[in-house]
């Protein structure tokens, strides 16, 4: 008697699954870079003597992302590789291969720490999108920033991370365990600059590393405002836009608080990335310990948000000014 099942197996997506909204909801963001260009840069992982990795590093660099702009752990974001198409699709992985485990994804960031590239991956991705800087940062809780030893014996506290000091908005004191990340942002929000410091580094002393000496103007807040930062800026040909600030004998005066208001005005862009970090990616507490890991990590998230940004200017304007390789 002849079977009335079909021998046939049953597609793994038909045609319908690959015109799904969901499905391509990456597709511009995949667009919007030379990918090649970046892996290029990844390629010196593989002349490490651990030898080369079982995945493409553009998958595993492609999987980060996924877990910043999803807020996954690792374990969360292996467990979504596997089960989700949207995933395996914007990561090229085949849809019945194999997927990185979680203790993949971890030694390939270890990578990035081990060989400081996410600052050069960020230059090329900024390469490729870009101009007129705002620089702000804000404190991050460390991960650990209880007292004593835990279990194992070992400090519950990062001692890489330090106390942060700031005024909230009615003038009491706020303290924080962690680190400070500092940003050099234009005024659209894209971050051009960042560094992570202990979070008892002012942010005055970050100011050389995050102006690139090719803006036309600088924003900033009070914390900047110095003789040294306005000789800086003559030096460089920039246009001073340091918030001014008052001293015990010598009080702002009327212009200088009406000059303040109106810098607040394009300075408030400096704060996109951190509402971006906190509440997008909730990055309200650092996930690692030690400085080169936070840095790595807030390096990853600033990439991460500058791609998430650009797929979206080019959606609405179509980013006229953006350069791509090729």
């Amino acid at each position: 008697m002849q079977n009335s099942f079909t021998t046939q197996p049953e597609p793994f997506m038909v045609a319908s699954d690959l015109d799904s909204p969901t499905l391509n909801s990456l597709d511009d963001t995949e667009a919007l870079l030379d990918w090649s260009e970046i892996e290029n840069l990844l390629s010196s992982i593989y002349s490490a003597k651990t030898g080369r990795p079982s995945y493409p590093l553009l998958t595993l660099f492609t999987s980060l992302l996924l877990g910043i702009w999803y807020t996954l752990s690792d374990v969360e974001l292996a467990h979504c590789l596997y089960r989700d198409l949207l995933f395996r699709k914007f990561c090229h992985l085949e849809l019945t291969g194999n997927v990185p485990e979680a203790s993949t994804l971890g030694r390939f960031r270890n990578k990035l720490v081990e060989l400081d590239l996410w600052d050069s991956l960020l230059e090329e991705i900024n390469r490729q999108l870009a101009s007129q800087n705002i620089i702000d940062a804000t404190p991050v809780e460390a991960s650990q920033s209880g007292s004593g030893n835990g279990k194992d014996g070992l400090p519950k506290k990062d001692p890489e991370a330090g106390w942060h000091v700031k005024n909230d908005s009615r003038g009491r004191q706020k303290s924080t365990y962690g680190y400070s990340v500092h940003t050099g942002v234009d005024e659209d929000g894209f971050i051009h600059s960042q560094c992570v410091t202990a979070g008892n580094v002012h942010d005055s002393q970050e100011r050389d590393s995050l102006i690139l000496a090719d803006e036309s103007t600088l924003y900033a807040d009070a914390a900047y405002s110095s003789k040294e930062t306005r000789d800086k800026l003559e030096e460089l040909g920039i246009e001073d836009q340091v918030q001014r600030k008052g001293y015990r004998n010598n009080p702002l005066t009327k212009q200088d608080k009406l000059g303040n208001a109106k810098i607040a005005v394009t300075r408030a862009g400096g704060e996109r990335p951190f509402a971006t970090y906190k509440t997008h990616y909730r990055l309200t507490r650092t996930r690692f310990m030690g400085l080169a890991k936070n840095e790595t990590f807030f390096g990853l998230a600033a990439m991460a948000a500058n791609i998430r940004k650009g797929a979206r200017f080019l959606m609405l304007y179509g980013l006229p000014e953006m350069e791509i390789a090729g």
